[in-house]
């Protein structure tokens, strides 16, 4: 009961208003108190700080509650302040009796406030202070919300398990405000501007700073970056320019291989039978044959087109399989539309090694096949 008889002017109560608040150590860095008091405090990222406006008593007056409510949702409680008393006009404590008048009857169920206790000294730590702040601040948070509601009260399980999540991270104050339909000074602010998580406050750094305007010496050195691109394709495409026009002048000479074949033994081609063909030089486009008296070695492309023809050794011939062209042993033509005989290469015995070459040919159609060099007498 608060004294009567007084005089409008008189009419004042004592209320318990916090005048200093700070942080001890032990922070975990969470933003429990940023999201309850975000005027107060801030979540940086490796502590939480005080804002230094809020280091002003005259500042942290009005916003005794949000400071008590931070404290009490802090798991480390590392949250600290100190209290004095102050006379505010009656009419405000009426209010706030009236709001908790009100508060009780929507909310029967809500446990009972203990009564605030007496007022302390000015500059009181929080310890001492604690039992008759915390009541008063609970009388004046029922004053403006109701209760959060139990965990049992929500029958969804997922709804539960996110309240008890939001409790251990220090939410029951985000809660009741929720529940009684009051508003936070967060509630009306973009996701995007919310304090961040100080877990995630270098990702979300990073992230900002990639959308934020080009610098001047960004926009420098991507110029600087654009010049040196287009030099370079200046350059390559006046060294390409240069290089097609020197092969354009210059012919191409490719380098042709030896025209000269090492065939083996010559005594290995004097056991070969009359009429015997060795075609273990075909890939290299020779066929090394045994005649009565000689050995010679002839060209495997067919005189009609240019095909190369099969050796039939059962028909001892040379049969072509695309038009027909067929030939002795000895290259002489007999049947198909070739016009002339096989050619024969060049032959000489190195160290008593045959060598075939491909380079100097004998025609039979023009009486070469009786030079010595189209041979090798046996």
């Amino acid at each position: 009961m608060r004294p009567a008889g007084r005089g409008k002017v008189d009419q004042m109560a004592t209320k318990e208003l916090v005048t200093k608040v700070w942080i001890e150590e032990g922070c975990i860095v969470c933003d429990a108190c940023e999201t309850t008091a975000p005027t107060v405090f801030e979540v940086l990222e490796d502590t939480c700080i005080v804002r230094p406006a809020a280091l002003e008593a005259e500042f942290t007056k009005p916003l005794t509650q949000d400071i008590i409510d931070a404290a009490e949702e802090c798991p480390v409680d590392v949250i600290k302040f100190e209290t004095a008393p102050f006379e505010v006009a009656e009419e405000v404590v009426a209010a706030a009796d009236a709001a908790e008048a009100s508060a009780g009857a929507d909310a029967p169920e809500a446990p009972a406030q203990k009564p605030a206790a007496a007022a302390k000294p000015a500059h009181a730590a929080k310890a001492a202070a604690s039992g008759a702040a915390k009541d008063q601040a609970k009388t004046a948070a029922t004053a403006k919300a109701p209760a959060p509601p139990a965990s049992e009260e929500i029958g969804d399980p997922a709804m539960q398990a996110l309240l008890r999540a939001a409790r251990s991270r220090g939410g029951n104050a985000a809660i009741a405000r929720r529940a009684g339909g009051v508003s936070s000074p967060l509630d009306s602010k973009d996701p995007d501007e919310l304090p961040p998580d100080a877990r995630f406050a270098k990702t979300l750094d990073a992230a900002k700073k990639s959308k934020e305007a080009l610098t001047r010496r960004e926009v420098m050195s991507s110029s600087a970056a654009a010049m040196g691109l287009g030099w370079g394709l200046f350059a390559t495409t006046s060294v390409g320019s240069v290089v097609a026009f020197q092969r354009f002048m210059m012919p191409n000479a490719l380098e042709e291989p030896d025209p000269r074949v090492r065939v083996g033994p010559v005594s290995k081609y004097m056991e070969m039978a009359p009429g015997e063909v060795n075609e273990d030089f075909k890939p290299r486009g020779i066929w090394m044959i045994r005649t009565e008296d000689r050995i010679a070695a002839l060209n495997i492309i067919c005189t009609h087109l240019g095909c190369i023809p099969n050796w039939l050794a059962n028909d001892r011939k040379f049969l072509c399989p695309c038009h027909g062209s067929g030939y002795y042993y000895t290259g002489i033509n007999f049947q198909g539309p070739t016009p002339r005989p096989l050619e024969r290469f060049r032959l000489s015995v190195v160290d008593g090694i045959v060598v075939v070459d491909k380079s100097k040919k004998f025609q039979y159609e023009l009486g070469q096949w009786a030079n010595p060099e189209s041979f090798i007498a046996v």
